[in-house]
């Protein structure tokens, strides 16, 4: 299989309305919104509420972008405290401005990092979920990472994410291993709804629910991008315009009916209790 391009950065510039102070670059959860902030803002809210955030949670937000998330999180979800990992050292800087001016340094905590190379257990021991909003479809790869945070996190965390599906007769496509190559997907990562619980079950996770969402989230995204491509047309063509093809890219696929989109939960499980006496496990 052909290599993925690198993940994809997005300039919120392209996205987000002058002048309304958000800087989202997630696909949008299209079924009421009125504008794409609303739209990325009601996305990340049901991520928010598929792991029962509450005021009692340290959540930990992996590839949280410009932090819009995190203000989410302790604003309406009134965490203890979220804990926002993102690889971009220059989106670090401008999150870390931006919850200066929220003045919300005390609840907001930002470290730069790759989500493939997480150490929860030891810089973050004290995380009650973990939450990933249109992002683990580029990690290298989502079951290394699933795993990675499961064996860190303590029985009883949450899980909640927002994340690209393949129909289970796509699996294979060319058309499909195209559009993920381009959009910097590894092959890995194109999972259908039948492959999430095993997936899930193998990194230590048990799924708790999983709502398919696709025409709501890639149908609207990609009637957004044909509302918008004459004032995208009109920007200078650099910065975020790969990464906004891309995404376009991925809608026009679901449209077609070849992806698909999910909001999920799980819960780590608890490891069983093995006594002296107790028969082995095969």
């Amino acid at each position: 299989m052909p290599s993925p391009a690198p993940r994809p950065v997005v300039d919120p510039a392209l996205l987000n309305s002058a002048g309304s102070g958000a800087r989202w670059t997630n696909l949008g959860f299209w079924r009421e919104a009125r504008s794409y902030e609303e739209a990325a803002t009601e996305l990340a809210r049901r991520v928010g509420r598929a792991a029962g955030l509450g005021p009692k949670d340290v959540v930990l937000d992996v590839a949280c972008g410009y932090g819009d998330s995190l203000a989410l999180w302790v604003r309406e979800f009134g965490v203890k405290r979220a804990i926002g990992i993102e690889p971009d050292p220059a989106v670090v800087l401008a999150t870390q401005e931006r919850v200066t001016a929220w003045k919300l340094r005390d609840r907001i905590t930002l470290r730069r990092g790759e989500a493939e190379t997480l150490d929860v257990a030891r810089d973050f021991p004290d995380v009650t979920a973990v939450v990933c909003v249109d992002a683990a479809y580029h990690f290298d790869t989502r079951a290394a990472w699933l795993k990675r945070v499961a064996d860190g996190v303590a029985p009883g965390t949450r899980l909640g994410m927002a994340d690209l599906l393949i129909p289970y007769r796509e699996r294979g496509s060319r058309s499909v291993t195209a559009v993920a190559t381009r959009a910097g997907i590894p092959f890995a990562n194109l999972w259908s709804a039948q492959d999430v619980e095993p997936v899930l079950a193998d990194a230590g996770w048990s799924l708790e629910r999983l709502v398919r969402c696709g025409g709501d989230v890639l149908g609207g995204f990609s009637r957004f991008a044909f509302r918008s491509a004459l004032r995208w047309s009109m920007r200078p063509r650099s910065g975020g315009w790969r990464a906004l093809a891309t995404g376009v890219g991925i809608a026009g696929a679901g449209r077609g009916g070849r992806m698909d989109y999910a909001i999920l939960s799980g819960t780590r499980r608890r490891l069983p209790v093995i006594s002296p006496t107790s028969p082995l496990p095969r």
